[in-house]
């Protein structure tokens, strides 16, 4: 992963936004995938653009995940503290 890649991961993190290595490599993953299909030829250069999108999508996608999961307890009638 290249220094820009990396900045993009330190953004988040200094945040205060938990992004694993190995979340980080998944989206690397689904990035060079998405290229592949897509047939890009200048890949250095979008990479760095298509990445820090995906990594966006991904985390608008867990905390979805984690409201819809909190959202269920809470209708099964366990009880959930939220953190402040």
């Amino acid at each position: 992963m290249n220094e820009e890649l990396k900045e993009i991961v330190e953004g988040y993190r200094t945040e205060g936004i938990h992004i694993s290595d190995e979340e980080v490599n998944e989206i690397l993953w689904l990035c060079n995938r998405k290229m592949e299909i897509s047939k890009i030829e200048d890949r250095e250069e979008y990479l760095p653009l298509l990445f820090k999108d995906e990594v966006k999508n991904y985390l608008f996608r867990r905390g979805v995940n984690a409201v819809t999961l909190l959202r269920s307890l809470e209708a099964k009638g366990i009880c959930v503290q939220y953190a402040e």
